[in-house]
């Protein structure tokens, strides 16, 4: 039996995909509604690419979903075209996905498709059930399938506009690296409350304004400034500083002595990265392979395709797909002192809101610093200020692969 799907695609696009993706019907037809027609356009491109020879994508005007007098004629007459179609090809199927659009447009397409026999699918991420509805039958229960995860990093970006043109994680040799500093990542993780003030200077010392980085070079990468090796610590390291710092020095990524406590030389590329913060991606992909997460990349380099100019693209420290919901993470790194880590803590939080626009993700905040110290923790600050955002402080980053696998069980961030 041949199938034909009608989806109203809405401003969650990707959830238009779930069933066309899963249930891979012989024609799909697309109609705008409550986004710009470029929604459209991106998820027929999407589809032709991803099952080039299997199916055909018609899209249709976009649907003035404020009037409902031109709303009801639309859907009319969408559905006698259909109706007329099925004269031709009596065994065709029709479903209709109605999305995320208003109650008022779903009725009247609801009443308008039962001229083609339509079934009514509903996607439920969060359940993870896709419900069948049949149309011909008033009595029937719902059919409920389990969704599919047929959505990847990706599929997920590309339905939204955007294009993850890499990625630090695609390479092998950055992940072996990941591996062999696991046990050092993670002691630096799980003492991170502790280590606050020194993580937060030795980040100061690479990404300062006489730090050890020069500004990034776009088509060359990051580099080592000419004589910023030697950096100095601004009081006396004391323990458990003072282990930290002789771990990095057995790890290579630093020199330092005790001999002389004030003085750090990170004179390699590779110390720079990872005292600059790559500790901190290394640790959040160390934890989603932990937490069995599919489908994640980390420092993933994304463009925004409505733009046209990307010469500096969104870089987002994770991003993931789990049961075909997206989760995206940023850290921070702040500064020594309270104050400091309260001020850098709030704008990283907006930053990520600006970065996600228009994506419908769990957005995840991972705050190393001096938060505890201050009269107001981040975490708090944010959930006054109703930020979209979880933060996982200093003190909790060691639980960060149970959060992750509570996510991936529940859809939901714990406590969140």
């Amino acid at each position: 039996m041949s199938h034909l799907h009608v989806a109203l695609v809405t401003e969650r696009p990707e959830v238009s995909l779930i069933p066309i993706l899963q249930l891979r019907p012989q024609r799909v037809v697309l109609v705008p509604c409550q986004a710009s027609p470029q929604a459209a356009e991106r998820l027929a491109i999407l589809l032709r690419h991803e099952m080039s020879g299997e199916i055909e994508v018609e899209v249709c005007p976009t649907l003035a979903t404020l009037d409902p007098m031109r709303c009801a004629i639309y859907a009319n007459e969408l559905a006698e075209s259909l109706y007329r179609e099925q004269f031709d090809a009596t065994n065709l199927s029709v479903t209709l996905d109605l999305g995320e659009c208003g109650t008022l447009t779903a009725l009247l397409f609801q009443q308008a498709m039962q001229q083609c026999s339509a079934d009514w699918l509903y996607v439920d991420t969060q359940a993870g059930v896709l419900y069948r509805m049949d149309c011909d039958s008033t009595d029937r229960q719902p059919d409920t399938i389990a969704i599919e995860p047929v959505l990847d990093v990706d599929r997920y970006l590309q339905a939204n506009g955007r294009k993850r043109v890499r990625a630090l994680s695609d390479g092998a040799a950055w992940r072996d690296a990941c591996q062999l500093r696991k046990s050092l990542t993670y002691y630096l993780a799980h003492h991170a409350d502790r280590l606050a003030a020194l993580l937060g200077e030795l980040y100061d010392m690479v990404h300062g304004p006489d730090g050890v980085l020069t500004e990034p070079d776009p088509r060359s990468g990051p580099q080592l400034r000419s004589g910023g090796e030697r950096q100095r610590l601004r009081a006396t390291p004391h323990f458990p500083a003072t282990d930290a710092l002789k771990v990095l020095n057995e790890a290579r990524l630093l020199e330092w002595t005790s001999d002389d406590p004030h003085s750090v030389v990170i004179d390699t590329l590779e110390g720079a990265l990872y005292l600059g913060g790559g500790w901190l991606t290394e640790y959040t992909w160390l934890s989603t392979q932990e937490a069995g997460l599919a489908h994640a990349c980390c420092e993933a380099h994304i463009l925004d395709l409505s733009v046209q100019h990307n010469h500096e693209p969104v870089v987002s420290d994770c991003l993931a797909v789990e049961r075909n919901q997206l989760l995206f993470v940023e850290w921070l790194i702040a500064r020594p002192g309270a104050e400091a880590c309260l001020e850098q803590g709030l704008k990283r939080l907006h930053e990520i809101l600006d970065h996600s626009a228009g994506l419908s993700a769990t957005r995840v905040l991972l705050a190393c610093g001096e938060f505890d110290k201050a009269k107001q923790r981040l975490t708090e600050l944010q959930r006054r200020q109703g930020l979209r955002v979880e933060v996982v402080e200093s003190a909790e980053l060691r639980h960060l692969p149970a959060l992750l696998a509570k996510w991936k069980e529940h859809g939901r961030w714990p406590g969140g």
